[in-house]
Parts: structure tokens; C-alpha cells; sequence
């Protein structure tokens, strides 16, 4: 006599038995075990037992098949691992479900399913190439290849932390204006040490997705200024960048913020294009009002009649024909009549107070530059 489950089963439960499962194929592939939860575990947990089967039918029928987790005197052959199918003249019919068998077997399947995922995680980070035909993935994260499926894992981050500012800014054509150094000769970093150099005044900030550029209204100042900075300037290769406003299309876009202000006079510029002696237009931050400035900062254009310390914005500054556009998130603000044929970008914080404005020397400000990309054309 034998008796067949009640409940339907996959094909890859009912090809298998009690003692089979564990080490079987299905498992491996992370299919058996949800079969054995889903129909033979819940004839183990059903009570009574005796409400739940059939009646029995003779063993001597031959076109029964027996299948599902029942007695421990089932056997299967395991010689071809790779072979989901069960030879028939193997298997031995039970005379009764063996309730204790099958939730030993579940305990050994959910055990085997476990330690086989964590080999195949192993052999998955051995494995770096990355180049399998036989896998496609599909938009859910589901990966199918060679007849098995696999449930989708979380998403990895595209990019780890940046360790370094020039993961964020590249250093190949700027180079880095200190507010450290000598009298009216700063320190600078070319492009060479810029892509390992960090200090307190060029740094990643908290969150390591953004360059903190500070400078203290007592530090050092070039010899053709009053006020010091942390600023980047505009190479070119090996060679100082110098182009012509009236030739070409050439643009700066910034994604930055600008966090902190000297107390006493609260100025600082985030971003410029700079002629030979002189700028030619600033972002410029003045108590709350962010404006364009140019003409020798005579005239400005506003931008942000409210700027609240730490708004990220995006800027795009845009020299062609004689002409400098400048855009505010994404709006056209200003278009200036700047004719100039030697021309740089900079961008970073220059902060436009000293001691003799009434700032401590301690006084700071400070600019979080998130992107910044220049193209010519």
C-alpha cells in the first residue's frame, strides 16, 4: 500500500526522495527548497494527518507514480548529478507517510541550499570576467542561464565613496591656488600632485560626493590681490589656459554650493572668467543676494535675491562672440557684453574679505563644488 500526496508538487519534487533532496540539482539552484515548503511542509504541519490524504491505493499499480517527501525507504540514483530525472526500477514505494523523515529532510534541503549559495557567491567573485553568453539578465535582475534561475539581489552602487577631491574634480587641465604660503606668492598644486593632495582648504566633504574649498580672510593673498582663496585656474596641458571670447564656444558649468561666508563681511566669488589683469565676470555672493558682476564689478545681474547658505544651484557660463550667457538652474539670467581675446575659467572660493574689513584672520568662507565641467569648441 501507498499513499500520494494530496497537494500538487513540481516536477522537481516529485522526482526526487526523502534522502535525494539535499544534494540533488534543484537544490543547488534554489528551486527544490520552495517546492518542500510549499507542498510536502504543509502536509507535515496538517492536523490531523489522516483528514488530509486519500485513500490508498494498491502498490501494485503500475501507472502510479510515487512521489513527494514520505518514507525513508525510497532510493534514488545519484550517479549523473546533472540529470533532474529519477530511473523508475530505483524507487520503492512507501507504505506510509513519514511525517518526522520529511521535516528531517527539509532541515538537511534548507542546510545543502544554504552552503551550496554561499560557494556559488564564492565562485561568482573568483570569477571576474564577466563574459558569459549562455546568461542574459532581464530588466527585474532575474539572471537565466543554463536551465536555472536565480532570485534578483539588491543592486550594487555604481561607484564606491571617493577617497580623493580629484574623484570628483578632474586635475588634468586646472591647477589649485592655496591661501598658504608667502607674501604675495600662495602656495599652488599642479595637476600632477592635485590628484593625490588634499588638505583643511581642498577636501571631500562629509557626505564624499562634493570638494570643499576654504580660505581665511587672514590667509595669504596673491601679489595682484587683497583677498586670498581656494581656487582652481584654468590649464592647459603643461601651459597656462588662454582663450578668445570672440572665437569659439567656450563654457564652464558648476553644480556647487556655497556654505559659509566671512561674519563681518559676508562676500564670497564661487566661480569666474578671468582676463589677463583682471576678472571679467563673477558669481558673486554678497550677504544673500547671489548676482553676476562684471565690468570691473560695477554692474551685476541677480541671480538669487535669497540665497541661503548651502542652496546647491547649477551654473552654466558660456563665452561666444563677444558675448558671456550665464544660466541659473537651467534659466537664461544674463548675456553680457564681455569682447576679450585672452580668457581662463576659474572656480572654487575666493573670498573677498581680509582683516582690514574687520574679519577675524580665522574668518571663513567656503564653496562645495559637486561637478565641474569645461568644454571648448
Amino acid at each position: 500500500m501507498r499513499y500520494d500526496l494530496p497537494l500538487p508538487v513540481t516536477r522537481h519534487a516529485a522526482s526526487v526522495g526523502a534522502r535525494g533532496v539535499a544534494g540533488s540539482v534543484p537544490v543547488r539552484r534554489g528551486i527544490a527548497v520552495v517546492a518542500v515548503v510549499g507542498g510536502a511542509l504543509s502536509v507535515a504541519t496538517a492536523t490531523p494527518i489522516e483528514d488530509r490524504l486519500p485513500a490508498p491505493r494498491d502498490a501494485g499499480d503500475d501507472d502510479a507514480t510515487p512521489f513527494g517527501l514520505a518514507a525513508s525507504d525510497k532510493r534514488v540514483s545519484t550517479d549523473d548529478d546533472s540529470d533532474d530525472t529519477v530511473r523508475a526500477d530505483t524507487i520503492r514505494a512507501p507504505k506510509v507517510l513519514d511525517t518526522d523523515a520529511l521535516a528531517s529532510a527539509v532541515r538537511r534541503a534548507n542546510a545543502e541550499g544554504k552552503r551550496l549559495a554561499e560557494q556559488r557567491s564564492g565562485d561568482d567573485q573568483d570569477d571576474d570576467s564577466g563574459d558569459d553568453d549562455s546568461t542574459a539578465s532581464d530588466d527585474d535582475g532575474i539572471v537565466v542561464g543554463d536551465g536555472a534561475t536565480q532570485l534578483p539581489q539588491e543592486a550594487t552602487p555604481s561607484r564606491t565613496a571617493s577617497q580623493f577631491p580629484s574623484e570628483i574634480i578632474d586635475p588634468e587641465n586646472w591647477y589649485l591656488t592655496l591661501p598658504t604660503g608667502k607674501k604675495g606668492s600662495p602656495d599652488t598644486i599642479d595637476a600632477a600632485k592635485l590628484a593625490s593632495y588634499h588638505s583643511e582648504f581642498f577636501q571631500l566633504n562629509q557626505q564624499r560626493n562634493g570638494v570643499v574649498f576654504t580660505a581665511n580672510a587672514g590667509g595669504v593673498t596673491t601679489s595682484g590681490s587683497h583677498y586670498p582663496r581656494s581656487e582652481l585656474r584654468e590649464m592647459s596641458g603643461d601651459e597656462k589656459a588662454s582663450w578668445d571670447g570672440r572665437k569659439g564656444t567656450h563654457t564652464m558649468v558648476l553644480d556647487q554650493a556655497i556654505t559659509e561666508t566671512p561674519k563681518n563681511k559676508p562676500d564670497v566669488i564661487a566661480g569666474q572668467i578671468h582676463g589677463t589683469s583682471d576678472d571679467l565676470m563673477q558669481i558673486h555672493l554678497s550677504g544673500t543676494q547671489l548676482t553676476v558682476k562684471y565690468a570691473d564689478g560695477k554692474k551685476k545681474v541677480l541671480l538669487d535675491g535669497d540665497y541661503q547658505l548651502g542652496k546647491r544651484f547649477n551654473v552654466k557660463i558660456e563665452s561666444a562672440g563677444g558675448h558671456v550667457k550665464v544660466w541659473y538652474d537651467g534659466a537664461e539670467k544674463a548675456d553680457l557684453p564681455i569682447n576679450s581675446s585672452t580668457s581662463y575659467f576659474k572656480a572654487g572660493a575666493y573670498v573677498n574679505s581680509n582683516k582690514s574689513k574687520g574679519d577675524s584672520s580665522a574668518s571663513e568662507g567656503q564653496v562645495v563644488i559637486y561637478n565641474v565641467d569645461v568644454k571648448h569648441t
